[in-house]
C-alpha cells in the first residue's frame, strides 16, 4: 500500500492513486530540461467567476502561456476555450470573450434550468413534508428496447437543454388509484407527488443545462476544430458511473484513463462539446452523459483539482493551479437534522478532504496555487454583483500569489468587506441577504460598511487591485 505523506503543516496527505507521493519531484525540478508550463482548473459551477479573475491577472501580466491544460467540471469550460490556440494573446482573447458571456448572466436559471417535476415538487413542498416514510409508487421507466437513431453532439446537447420528459407526465385512472391506495395520508396531493416521482425517474436530474451552454458553444466564436489542431494538450476530467473510474477526454476527442493511456477497446473519438457536458454533469443536478457504453458524470466526483494528470500524465514542470472553491467545512449543528441533510453533509466533508489533499499535492509539486479563502458565492448562485465581486477576488488572489504577499491577507479582507457591504445593500433594496442573526441592517451600518471598503482600497497595494477598484464602496451612493 502507498504510504501516506506528511505535509509541512503536519497534515496527513493520502498518496495519489497509482503514483508515489514524491516519485516525480526529481523530474519536476530539472535544470537541464526546458520547463513545460501547464494550467489546471478545478470545478466549481458558477464559481468559475473566481478563475476568470485570476486568469485575467495572469494573462494581463504576461505570466502564462500554457501548452498543457487540464480542467474539471466548470473548469473544463474555461480549459476548452483557452485550448483553441497555443498563442497566449489568442488565449487571452478567448478568456475575455468567455468573461463577457459569464458576467452577462443575471439569474441561476441561465446555468441551471429546472426540470418541470422539480419545480412542481418545490411548489408543493409544504404539503409533502413529513411524508417521506409513506412509500412511493413504482416509477415508470422508458423502454430499454427502443433503439435510438445516432445524433451529432450539437443535437444531443440542444435536446438536453430543451427536452423535459417530466413536463407532461400523465397517469391513468388505475395508476392514480393505486398510488392513492398506497399513500392514503396525502389524498389528492398524491397525484402531484406521483407525477414528480415519475418525472424524476425519466429525467434523472433536477436541472437541465441553461442557455449559457448554447451561448458559449454555439453563439460565441468557440471552434472545437481549433481545439483539436492548436497544439495545446487538453484533458477534460469525467467519471464513469458504470466503471467508477476517472477518465479524461483529450483535445482530439479520444478517451484516456488517469494515466493518460487510451481506454482499451474504445477507438471512437467524440466531439469536445460532449466532453465538456460530461465533465459538468453534477450527479443529480444534471443527467449523466452517455459516451459509448459508459455513463459519465462530473469529474469532480473523483478529482476536482486534477493536477496529477498535468504533472505525471502530461509532464508539466511549471503548473499554475486555479481552484474555484474555498476549502474547509463551516461548523454547524446537525443534532436534529433529517437524514438527507446528514448524507449531504457527510458527502461534502468527504469531498472537501479529497480536494484538500489534491491542493496540498499541487503545492508540494511546486505549483503556483491560486485559491479562495472567502466564500463570496456558492456554486449554483448567479447574482451579477457577486459574480463580479468573486472575479475581482480571483484577480487579487492571483496577484498576491505571484507577488508573494498572500500572507498579508489583503484580498481576503477586501472580499469580506465588500461582501458585508453588498449584503446590507441588498437588504436595503428588499433582498434576503441577511446575516446569521436574520436581522436586516440599518442605513448607518451600510454607510459604515461602504466606508470600510473605501478605506481598504485606499490602503491597498495598487499592484493587487483590478481595474475598477476605485469605484468600490460607493455603491450605496
Amino acid at each position: 500500500m502507498e504510504p501516506d505523506a506528511v505535509s509541512g503543516s503536519g497534515r496527513i496527505i493520502k498518496g495519489m492513486a497509482g503514483h508515489g507521493w514524491f516519485d516525480f519531484l526529481t523530474r519536476f525540478r530539472s535544470d537541464t530540461e526546458e520547463p513545460v508550463q501547464g494550467l489546471v482548473l478545478s470545478g466549481g459551477g458558477s464559481r468559475v467567476s473566481f478563475q476568470l479573475g485570476a486568469l485575467e491577472y495572469l494573462y494581463g501580466h504576461d505570466l502564462i502561456a500554457p501548452t498543457r491544460i487540464v480542467g474539471t467540471s466548470g473548469g473544463s469550460i474555461v480549459a476548452a476555450m483557452l485550448a483553441q490556440s497555443a498563442d497566449p494573446a489568442k488565449q487571452a482573447e478567448a478568456l475575455a470573450e468567455l468573461d463577457r458571456y459569464w458576467m452577462a448572466m443575471t439569474s441561476a436559471d441561465e446555468m441551471f434550468a429546472e426540470q418541470a417535476w422539480f419545480t412542481r415538487l418545490r411548489s408543493q413542498a409544504g404539503d409533502l413534508m413529513g411524508l417521506l416514510g409513506s412509500g412511493e409508487p413504482g416509477a415508470a421507466h422508458p423502454s430499454a428496447d427502443t433503439e435510438e437513431e445516432p445524433v451529432d453532439s450539437e443535437t444531443r446537447i440542444r435536446q438536453a437543454m430543451a427536452d423535459d420528459p417530466s413536463r407532461d407526465v400523465s397517469w391513468s385512472t388505475s395508476q392514480v388509484w393505486t398510488l392513492l391506495s398506497s399513500l392514503p395520508r396525502i389524498g389528492r396531493t398524491g397525484v402531484s407527488l406521483a407525477s414528480s416521482v415519475r418525472g424524476a425517474s425519466l429525467t434523472q436530474s433536477m436541472y437541465r443545462p441553461g442557455p449559457i451552454v448554447e451561448r458559449l458553444l454555439y453563439e460565441s466564436s468557440f471552434d472545437s476544430a481549433s481545439v483539436r489542431t492548436s497544439g495545446v494538450e487538453l484533458r477534460i476530467a469525467m467519471v464513469g458511473l458504470n466503471s467508477g473510474e476517472l477518465h479524461y477526454m483529450r483535445q482530439d476527442g479520444r478517451l484516456v484513463d488517469r494515466n493518460d493511456v487510451p481506454l482499451p477497446g474504445v477507438e471512437q473519438t467524440y466531439d469536445i462539446e460532449l466532453g465538456i457536458w460530461a465533465s459538468c454533469a453534477i450527479p443529480g443536478v444534471f443527467k449523466p452523459v452517455a459516451l459509448g457504453n459508459e455513463q459519465y458524470v462530473d469529474g469532480g466526483v473523483r478529482e476536482n483539482v486534477p493536477v496529477e494528470m498535468a504533472v505525471t500524465g502530461l509532464g508539466v514542470t511549471r503548473p499554475y493551479v486555479v481552484v474555484a472553491s474555498p476549502l474547509g467545512v463551516r461548523a454547524d449543528d446537525y443534532a436534529d437534522r433529517d437524514i438527507i441533510s446528514t448524507l449531504v453533509r457527510a458527502n461534502f466533508i468527504t469531498s472537501d478532504e479529497a480536494e484538500a489533499d489534491e491542493v496540498e499535492w499541487a503545492r508540494s509539486a511546486g505549483a503556483v496555487v491560486i485559491d479562495p479563502v472567502v466564500n463570496v458565492h456558492d456554486s449554483m448562485t448567479v447574482v451579477p454583483e457577486l459574480l463580479r465581486m468573486n472575479r475581482d477576488y480571483g484577480y487579487m488572489r492571483a496577484a498576491e500569489e505571484v507577488l508573494g504577499c498572500a500572507e498579508a491577507g489583503a484580498a481576503n479582507r477586501m472580499a469580506r468587506a465588500r461582501l458585508a457591504a453588498w449584503r446590507l445593500l441588498d437588504e436595503q433594496a428588499g433582498g434576503d441577504a441577511h446575516d446569521d442573526s436574520g436581522e436586516p441592517g440599518t442605513p448607518e451600518e451600510l454607510a459604515a460598511a461602504c466606508a470600510r471598503v473605501r478605506t481598504l482600497v485606499a490602503a491597498c497595494d495598487q499592484a493587487l487591485l483590478p481595474p475598477g477598484a476605485d469605484t468600490w464602496g460607493y455603491e450605496a451612493g
